[in-house]
């Protein structure tokens, strides 16, 4: 089904870590990882200051793979994987590049951090979060309450030039009912009822899919759901 859209970009702002992927819990863990030892009398503050450190001191595959063991779910990358890839983020955007995009969210998680610790010496990883306010049309609230990820992809790809990386590569996928890729393109969108009849829209994905989503102006679009759902990366 597809209705009409009214769509307005409000904010585009780029992040080098996402808030809230790494907690004084994860930090923590860490630690205990690199067997710092007893933490009980340090504060939050010195509990992230000590991770970072305790990173910084080791060799640079040697944290990326420590948190690549950390982030990634036990099997979903093989001993050598994590061992080719813990050196070849020194040097690659893995986030964006990796053969699996499947695993985008995750590399970017760890890159963050290393980036972090390291102050630098990694690429720089960057995230675009994009709010945006919708006005669906009649009939289509229910798209708004729990927007899925191929639904607001095309949202998105309707603000953008046709030569735009998301119609270039996916132009076939935005016009069917199947685009499951659109899972690990859109990492994260939630909706905000505006209580005017409009949505706010926060979507968080990397600059390499967003960064050509530059609207003037509000624009007015179609927009469907898939007919199968995709989970997305967690």
């Amino acid at each position: 089904m597809q209705s009409k859209f009214k769509v307005t970009l409000q904010k585009s702002s780029l992040l080098n870590e996402i808030p809230g992927d790494w907690s004084t819990r994860d930090y923590d863990q860490l630690l205990e990882l690199v067997d710092y030892g007893e933490t009980d009398d340090l504060d939050e503050q010195e509990i992230e200051g000590m991770a970072l450190i305790s990173l910084s001191d080791l060799e640079k595959n040697e944290a990326a793979e420590l948190l690549m063991e950390y982030v990634f779910p036990e099997d979903t990358l093989s001993s050598g994987q994590i061992q080719n890839a813990s050196y070849e983020m020194e040097d690659e955007k893995l986030w964006e590049e990796y053969p699996d995009p499947a695993q985008h969210r995750r590399f970017f998680r760890v890159a963050s951090l290393l980036y972090r610790a390291f102050k630098g010496g990694f690429p720089k990883p960057v995230a675009r979060k994009l709010s945006i306010d919708v006005v669906p049309g009649r009939e289509m609230e229910g798209l708004m309450s729990k927007p899925s990820p191929a639904f607001v992809a095309r949202l998105l790809a309707a603000g953008m030039d046709e030569r735009a990386l998301l119609n270039r590569l996916y132009g076939e996928e935005l016009k069917s009912q199947h685009f499951p890729a659109a899972a690990n393109i859109i990492w994260s969108a939630k909706s905000t009822a505006n209580g005017d009849g409009s949505y706010r829209l926060d979507v968080l994905s990397s600059d390499y899919w967003l960064e050509d989503y530059t609207p003037a102006a509000a624009y007015e679009c179609t927009a469907h759901p898939d007919t199968v759902h995709y989970p997305q990366v967690r």
